[in-house]
């Protein structure tokens, strides 16, 4: 078994497409991920209480180190319901503190992620492959990236 380069659940070796997201494959057979790949983990999905969605996001965090992804982009929601985006600030206060320990490399807000802010710009340099979703991903208060 594999991970999905896009969503990172669990498919076949020989799998071309993920049968979760639908996104397409690279044959892996016998190779060891390089790292430049992105994992999308999307720690809203069920609607989660704040401590259960950092757990995961821990747990999250811990299988991408394994697996050498470099960056995760965590879909955590904007607070789109009106009563305040509880899971994406605690989301964030997460992260921060992981990177004032030093156990994530850098964490860029989607709100400040483009080709226009520094954050965003440095971090599409260290790992090219995030300029295919680019126009999608940039300025999403729903979204942050963690390199790893």
């Amino acid at each position: 078994m594999k991970d999905c380069e896009t969503c990172g659940n669990e498919i076949p070796d020989l799998e071309l497409q993920c049968r979760f997201c639908g996104a397409q494959q690279r044959l892996t057979r016998g190779q060891v991920r390089t790292g430049n790949s992105v994992r999308t983990v999307n720690i809203e999905a069920n609607r989660p209480s704040v401590d259960e969605a950092l757990e995961r996001l821990e747990g999250e965090l811990a299988r991408a180190k394994q697996s050498g992804v470099r960056v995760m982009r965590l879909i955590h929601g904007w607070g789109s319901s009106g009563t305040g985006g509880k899971l994406r600030d605690a989301c964030r206060a997460f992260l921060q503190r992981k990177l004032v320990a030093r156990q994530v490399k850098s964490v860029v807000a989607g709100d400040n992620y483009s080709r226009a802010t520094i954050g965003g710009r440095s971090l599409m340099e260290r790992c090219p492959s995030l300029r295919e979703c680019e126009r999608s991903d940039a300025q999403n208060p729903g979204i942050t990236f963690i390199e790893l």
